[in-house]
């Protein structure tokens, strides 16, 4: 069977960082693509060909086109605002990329977004997607605020749609806990198929010909608890949803 071909955007980071001894400092940059390095690799054992673009590269080099979207078969955010989408690139291209993001999914692409800070609505509602075409694509209704709630006691997660072939092979119940996720309520039409009480966790629907999902938690450390991680059905999951994304 022929591979599978996924872009992965996100889970990287820049800064600079002070340090303060006393009458002494120094600012130093950090850098670190670890956490999807990691996620990468794992769709990877699962039998998909997996390009990893870092969250500073989204502006210069995800696809302006159609053509070039359509070397993948799915698209997968994970803690990449909209505004570095909606940004153009040095070159002059002048396109909105969630919009040609949207007629992707639309046209038999797949969709995937992960929850973060810089996911749906986001920290300060800096995100803003329900603000944007992807309002459109995904399978949940997003708020207009900081949509964050973090747990730090942990929050299990409920299956409601068992025979969900994203959740094919995992158990009913005894999910492990997660630390925090985005805040969304359920779409017309969408299938919830697990939530944190009232909350979708993980969501999916039809649009057009192509199919997107929404997975509110991350899907790496910070709000991914390392029980979570460790988890026996935490590749299993991902590559459900993986090769549901992908029209499998």
């Amino acid at each position: 069977m022929e591979e599978k071909r996924i872009l992965f955007l996100g889970e990287s980071y820049t800064g600079t960082f002070t340090y303060v001894r006393g009458a002494d400092y120094v600012t130093l940059p950090a850098y670190s693509d670890g956490k999807g390095a990691g996620f990468c690799s794992m769709l990877r054992q699962g039998g998909f060909s997996v390009t990893h673009m870092m969250t500073h590269d989204v502006v210069e080099h995800f696809p302006v086109t159609m053509e070039e979207m359509k070397e993948y078969d799915a698209v997968i955010l994970s803690d990449v605002g909209s505004n570095t989408m909606l940004k153009n690139p040095s070159t002059g291209v002048r396109v909105n990329r969630l919009k040609l993001l949207r007629d992707y999914v639309y046209q038999g692409g797949g969709l995937l977004m992960c929850g973060g800070y810089f996911s749906f609505s986001g920290i300060g509602n800096t995100a803003r997607y329900g603000m944007t075409p992807l309002a459109e694509v995904l399978p949940v209704e997003m708020l207009n605020w900081d949509d964050r709630m973090e747990c730090p006691e942990g929050v299990r997660p409920q299956v409601l749609l068992k025979d969900h072939p994203t959740v094919e092979g995992l158990p009913a119940d005894g999910w492990p806990i997660l630390c925090g996720y985005n805040k969304v309520m359920p779409k017309p039409g969408a299938d919830v198929i697990a939530s944190f009480g009232n909350d979708p966790f993980l969501a999916a629907m039809g649009f057009g010909k192509g199919r997107a999902y929404a997975f509110t938690s991350d899907c790496t450390p910070n709000w991914a608890s390392e029980e979570f991680l460790s988890w026996e059905g935490y590749a299993r999951l991902f590559t459900n949803i993986a090769e549901w994304i992908c029209g499998r």
